[in-house]
């Protein structure tokens, strides 16, 4: 179990900005990620072992389709790799993330939050 802070709307409504979030570590041993699930993640661009908290929208052969809601040039479909998941922000306007920065390797996971203070 790990306790961490969060900072940012990139989560809200469902992890409000300051909330502290409570992650297990366990599951995964017996319970594959599943599109839906609520993730902690080491960040896979900010360096020193940063988390960060995203939704995995999509996993390992799926196609997800980029939207150009802010960034005309990023537009079309994109397979996600194996080993791979996609995850991101519940609020997308304040959201960095696969749409950012690509499908991240599973390996990067590390909980599902249980709580939320």
């Amino acid at each position: 179990m790990a306790r961490s802070a969060r900072n940012g709307m990139s989560m809200s409504p469902t992890i409000p900005d300051g909330s502290f979030v409570f992650v297990e570590r366990l599951s995964q041993q017996w319970r594959n990620w599943e599109r839906g699930d609520l993730v902690q993640l080491r960040s896979p661009t900010r360096h020193g072992g940063e988390t960060i908290t995203k939704r995995i929208l999509a996993l390992e052969g799926d196609v997800v389709e980029l939207q150009p809601r802010f960034d005309r040039e990023r537009h079309g479909k994109i397979k996600v790799p194996k080993g791979h998941v996609w995850v991101e922000g519940d609020n997308s306007t304040c959201s960095v993330d696969s749409r950012h920065f690509g499908a991240v390797p599973a390996a990067l996971l590390i909980g599902r939050p249980f709580l939320i203070i």
